[in-house]
């Protein structure tokens, strides 16, 4: 594929659909207030799910405890491998298509269990959710993604956790219904995203965040390593600051997200840091949020911490496509389009 547009990957509407699918999910007939009782009634809740469905488990899981639940993020192959499962907990399991065999398993381990369980997945899931006991409640987001780089199934699936949250604490998140718009603003962010993709046409990425912000890094490495194919790795920056640190060059890109917590000011001294040591940075936070001198400060709403991490995967969204674009890479099929890796990848189940 040669360089050109990111408009010709079917990822490019899927992302600028966000705002209007996400405003459709919040008003929509949803069963919320049951699965906001089942959650609201647990003694602990695990948040589940693989790929970019376990950034959503972990952002909901920031999600759950901001509105005083006791809420804990497992990957679906944990979960049905080392079954956590105690009496009174509870599971919110997100699977978008219903066909990974690890959530699949994840799901049986409920029903087998009994456990209160709220599944988000897509509309017209693979699910058989007609054979489901009453313990279990579905909640559908959106449509198929049509992209392998998943983007508004992802917003979407973040978005329903923030309504369930919202709904055992009121206001607790802050005001749900100001994500569409944040998501819209984060939009407008392309301009300088592109331009951002043409200065780090070579170069990995370093992509870094604390608290609620480290899912919105962990969405930014898959996004950019499967879209685009570029070295990129996440971390949290405390920990990368105990270690891997040592390993910077100045040809790495750095990407920090950050919001309007106690987490701020360290992850951009860390940040400050590796642009001491040579390297590009750009700045993922809020107005309010100040980046560090000389970064490229891609400014998001002013959202609390755990709704931020809605919008705040946009950019790294945007990022991707555009670095795609710019290598030429096929960004949508999940580099089946390398016949090795497809026949490597064939041999397994996912």
């Amino acid at each position: 594929m040669s360089a050109g547009s990111v408009e010709r990957y079917r990822l490019y509407p899927a992302i600028q659909a966000q705002p209007s699918e996400c405003a459709k999910l919040l008003s929509s007939a949803q069963p919320f207030s049951r699965a906001a009782e089942q959650l609201g009634h647990a003694s602990r809740v695990w948040t589940v799910g693989i790929g970019t469905s376990y950034n959503a488990a972990n952002a909901a899981s920031w999600m759950l405890r901001a509105a005083g639940l006791e809420a804990r993020p497992l990957t679906s192959f944990e979960f049905a491998t080392w079954p956590p499962l105690a009496d009174a907990d509870a599971v919110l399991l997100f699977a978008h298509t219903g066909r990974k065999q690890y959530s699949g398993q994840a799901l049986a381990r409920c029903i087998e269990r009994g456990a209160p369980t709220v599944v988000i997945t897509k509309v017209d899931t693979e699910l058989d959710t007609d054979s489901f006991p009453d313990s279990v409640t579905v909640i559908h987001t959106t449509t198929q993604d049509p992209s392998a780089m998943y983007t508004v199934s992802h917003t979407t699936a973040m978005t329903a956790a923030a309504m369930i949250a919202d709904l055992v604490s009121p206001g607790a998140l802050g005001d749900v219904s100001e994500i569409p718009s944040a998501l819209a603003s984060a939009l407008t962010l392309e301009e300088q995203i592109a331009e951002l993709a043409a200065e780090w046409s070579s170069g990995a990425l370093i992509a870094l965040g604390a608290g609620p912000m480290l899912t919105a890094a962990e969405e930014a490495h898959i996004k950019i390593a499967e879209a685009s194919r570029r070295a990129v790795r996440h971390q949290e920056p405390e920990s990368f600051l105990h270690g891997p640190v040592v390993q910077i060059v100045d040809s790495d890109r750095i990407l920090s997200f950050a919001a309007n917590d106690e987490a701020a000011q360290r992850t951009r001294a860390i940040t400050r840091l590796t642009m001491d040591m040579g390297c590009a940075a750009a700045w993922v936070a809020p107005a309010s949020v100040s980046a560090p001198e000389s970064a490229r400060h891609l400014i998001l709403s002013e959202l609390a911490p755990a709704l931020l991490t809605i919008p705040a995967v946009v950019p790294a969204q945007l990022l991707a496509a555009h670095l795609a674009a710019n290598d030429g890479v096929n960004a949508d099929d999940f580099r089946t389009d390398v016949p090795e890796f497809l026949e490597a990848l064939s041999k397994l189940s996912l």
